[in-house]
């Protein structure tokens, strides 16, 4: 008995893991509160059931396992609806399964149900150990006492009762820890995942994140890359200070993510540079989107932590491919070079053409 009890034991702790696993992985189906709800309640459902069917053989037609301890878990980690959908499943299995196991008839299942049910309304305000140790305590109680009904008697229902709340109280302590561990890890795995994708100041992808994302192009995909510079933001930092120089920053790079949006990738590459990358894109889309933030930058201002209203403007470049660079692959240098150019022109400029194709505008417009 002890080493069936043990291996149901290994098995819950086993299904809270591929629980878990699968969980992380449906993250962007799961959103919906009502699919996590069927996921739960499912997956709560069917490892009950093969809970059930491990069973451990305590005395004659006595039975006991851990299909509640899966239930309970369900319902102080998930929620109501995946708690009465695991245990409808369950009951459908020993109502109609030949392959059920004997653990509690389909009204006494139905009773202990109910009675953690009504159990956890009152003790859900409770830290998750002692509110877990209550609701096995019901669950036992109730197993008990349906035990010694159908048994004939109550000596061995106080025995398989016994049994079954040292197991299935250690279980759900110890299935509430191996829980707390795994989110607690998996919390810590999205921290640095994050950290090493995005730069910790804006919150926009990193360089290493966008240079990828360059490598990535292919041939036959028209794109083009925007290359922004804060300009004079040198001497911002040394007339305002860093921490206000990082503050404009995270302003700067609002503007730009709002304005860009879901038509590109918005990359800050260091210091005062940010790129942003638009796929399938042509380079009249991205003079539109480079002149929208060079006009927003120019035309706003924030207030310093010194009451002082501040303001900056930026520089930019522009390079498309196929009609500018002849590789992806080209695309940083020849966006480089005209960024070169948009200062040199005396910044605050959006410049997409080289030296010798260059066409000087009007003063008032600021696109070259």
């Amino acid at each position: 008995m002890a080493f069936d009890m043990f291996m149901l034991f290994c098995m819950l702790v086993t299904f809270i893991y591929i629980y878990f696993q699968l969980k992380w992985k449906m993250t962007g189906w799961l959103v919906n509160p009502k699919r996590e709800s069927l996921y739960g309640g499912v997956m709560a459902g069917t490892f009950a059931i093969i809970l059930n069917y491990y069973a451990v053989h305590a005395h004659e037609n006595v039975y006991f396992g851990l299909s509640m301890v899966v239930l309970i878990l369900a319902l102080m980690f998930n929620n109501q609806a995946a708690y009465l959908l695991g245990g409808g499943i369950l009951l459908l299995w020993l109502a109609f399964s030949p392959l059920a196991m004997p653990t509690a008839s389909v009204l006494a299942l139905c009773s202990i149900l109910a009675g953690v049910f009504l159990a956890d309304l009152l003790a859900h305000r409770l830290g998750p150990y002692p509110r877990a140790v209550i609701l096995v305590a019901v669950a036992a109680s109730e197993y008990f006492v349906s035990i010694g009904i159908t048994a004939g008697g109550y000596e061995a229902a106080l025995v398989a009762a016994s049994y079954y709340m040292l197991l299935s109280t250690i279980s759900a302590i110890a299935g509430i820890s191996v829980i707390h561990y795994m989110q607690r890890s998996h919390e810590l795995y999205e921290t640095l995942s994050e950290d090493s994708t995005v730069d910790g100041l804006t919150g926009l992808l990193n360089r290493r994140v966008f240079e990828a994302e360059l490598d990535a192009l292919g041939k036959d995909e028209p794109s083009v890359l925007i290359l922004m510079d804060i300009d004079h933001f040198k001497g911002f930092n040394d007339t305002y200070g860093h921490p206000e120089g990082d503050r404009t920053l995270k302003v700067v790079s609002r503007k730009v993510k709002n304005i860009v949006g879901k038509d590109g990738i918005t990359a800050r590459n260091g210091g005062e540079e940010f790129a942003i990358l638009l796929k399938g894109r042509l380079k009249e889309d991205a003079l539109e989107i480079a002149e929208r933030i060079r006009t927003s930058l120019e035309n706003s201002r924030h207030i310093t932590a010194a009451g002082k209203f501040v303001g900056v403007t930026a520089s930019i470049g522009i390079a498309a491919y196929p009609e500018q660079a002849s590789s992806p692959k080209n695309l940083y240098s020849q966006a480089d070079e005209h960024l070169y150019i948009a200062k040199k022109l005396g910044r605050n400029q959006v410049c997409c053409e080289s030296s010798h194709e260059l066409i000087i505008a009007p003063s008032d417009n600021k696109v070259k």
